[in-house]
This record gives C-alpha cells, structure tokens and sequence, in this order.
C-alpha cells in the first residue's frame, strides 16, 4: 500500500508514514484502501468495519458507502445494501455504478418499481450500458409489461448483438407474447453464438412445438438431453413431441426416463399408459395407471383411463 501523501509504500498495519510521517490511522483514503485490499480477498467483515472507520472519520466519503454497500450485497444483505447505496449517492462522482446496483439489489428485495427507476436513472448517464437495458428488461418482466420488457431487451441487443441473455429473455418475452416465430429466430441466434445453451434449445423446441414444427422441436429437445444429464423438462417434452406424431413406442422411452429422474411424477404415468393404451398394450397401461394413482388417487385423468380401460377389457355378452 502507499502513503496517501508522498506515496511511499508502507505496511497495511502501519500507524504512520516512515517517510513524511503522517498519520496513517485516521486517513480516510489510507482506511479506505486498506478495506478494498480485504474485500477483493473476500475478508468482508474486516473491510466493513474499516469502512465504517472512514465514514465515522467523514460521513461523506461516498466510496465507502458504496463499496460498504457492495460488501453486504455479496452476504446478501440487501436491505442493508440499499441503504449504504443511497447515502453513496448523496456525494458519488460516478453515480451510474451506484444507480446499477442499487437497481440490482431493489430488484432483489421484490421492489421492483424502485429498480426500474434506479435502473432509468443509470440509463440517463449511460444509455450505452447493454447490462443496464437487459436489467431493466428482467424488472419489465417481473412486473409483466411485456412490452417494455421487450424494449429493454432489444435495446440492449442493439448495443451488443452477441450478449446471449439478452438474446434469450427477449426470445422467452417473445413467446409469452405469442409471437412464435420471433422467439424461434432469438433462440436460435442465442444457439448460434453458443451452441451449447441448453436452456435456449429447450425453449426453441417449445416455440417450434407451439407452431407445429414437430420434428424440427424434436431435434432441439434431443439437444437439450444431450447437453444436460438429468434434464427432466427436456424429456417429458421428448415424450410429447413423439406422442403428437404418433411414435407411441418412442414416447414411452422418453417417459420412462422421466421417471427414472422424477418416480413421483403422477402425470407422467398417466401419458405412459396412454401411449401403452395406443399400442394395445393393456396390461402395461394398468400397471401405469394404478401408479399414478398410488401417488395421486385425486388424478382424474388416471381415473377416466382406469375406467376406460375396464370397459376395453370386460367381455361383452352376445347381444350387447
């Protein structure tokens, strides 16, 4: 570390300058310093008590308030953190970063209309903040204005064409508001830029899913099992996606492997036997009914298929 007057490098623990012998002790921006050395070693409960050292010595000092409020955002304190961001932005020469973060830990505290605002501030100092349109956006979101979600996002897309999770919250903003076809050509920009974005090639085979394009949805959930081991959403899917075509036998693959990871999913049982039902496989398809019905006795459209099923297999009598 080095003096604050004359810059000759001194001892962290020092109490005064060997060289012009100022007081060390007392000086904000040596305490200031000092803190910063424990916080970048993740020593947070240190760096805050010298923190609240510097402030004791000059309750204005503005970096200390926000690095005091960075600190407890990294614990998780949020609470804590927005308070320390405000009174930073009382004296802060860089008020972009201080409006930035205490937008995200707003937006952690569920005060998501105080985040939008914290986020709009930062944007009139710096509109060409990509991170800060895509944070707005995830707060749009939040909120459920789509429309301005979608903004945001694009916005930020326009500044950084690759900042994939622009990309794909704009694309998973895109479907909920039914334009299938616009969120097919973000995923699938996502997955071009990083072809193994597992989430991206879940959520393209649901959008070509939605439209009709089976096979092409097929493809993507293939995708999505093969990159992530036990991806459980990625196979029910599968199973849908072979069901709407027809391919019973392939359904009931992908079924079983949601089973192996969920043994407890009723539905899932329900589909089994569906498609056991479709094959003419009768025994298979009671055995998967009475399961999903020893975890959910309430499921109704087990029951309907047990019924069913009865009446497919009770021998009718000449006449009837």
């Amino acid at each position: 570390m080095e003096c604050p007057k004359c810059q000759t490098l001194v001892s962290e623990r020092a109490r005064f300058c060997d060289q012009c012998g100022v007081s060390l002790i007392k000086d904000v921006g040596f305490l200031h310093q000092r803190a910063l050395e424990h916080y970048h070693r993740g020593m947070l409960d240190q760096a805050l008590l010298l923190w609240d050292d510097v402030i004791k010595e000059d309750p204005e000092f503005a970096r200390a308030h926000y690095y005091k409020g960075m600190a407890h955002y990294d614990r998780g304190e949020l609470d804590k953190a927005v308070d320390s961001f405000k009174r930073a932005l009382k004296n802060d020469k860089e008020p972009f970063r201080v409006y930035f973060k205490l937008g995200m830990a707003l937006y952690g505290l569920g005060n998501l209309a105080a985040s939008i605002d914290s986020y709009k501030r930062a944007l009139e100092i710096n509109p060409k903040s990509a991170e800060t349109h895509y944070r707005l956006g995830l707060s749009y979101l939040r909120v459920s204005d789509l429309e301005k979600a979608q903004e945001a996002l694009e916005a930020s897309i326009k500044i950084n064409p690759v900042y994939t999770r622009a990309l794909y919250i704009l694309g998973m903003v895109l479907s909920q508001r039914g334009d299938n076809p616009g969120a097919i050509k973000r995923f699938k920009k996502v997955l071009e830029i990083s072809p193994s974005y597992t989430a991206a090639s879940f959520e393209l085979g649901m959008a070509l899913f939605k439209e009709g394009k089976i096979e092409e949805a097929i493809s993507e959930f293939e995708s999505s099992v093969a990159s992530k081991e036990k991806f459980s959403p990625g196979y029910f899917m599968l199973g849908e996606a072979f069901r709407k075509i027809g391919d019973f036998s392939a359904a009931t693959v992908a079924y079983s492997e949601v089973l192996k990871l969920n043994p407890k999913d009723a539905d899932t049982y329900v589909r089994l036997a569906e498609c056991y039902m479709q094959m003419d496989l009768l025994d298979a398809a009671g055995k998967e009914l009475e399961s999903a019905l020893r975890i959910n006795p309430q499921n109704r459209d087990a029951q309907y298929l047990k019924s069913h099923l009865r009446e497919m297999t009770t021998p009718h009598k000449p006449g009837f």
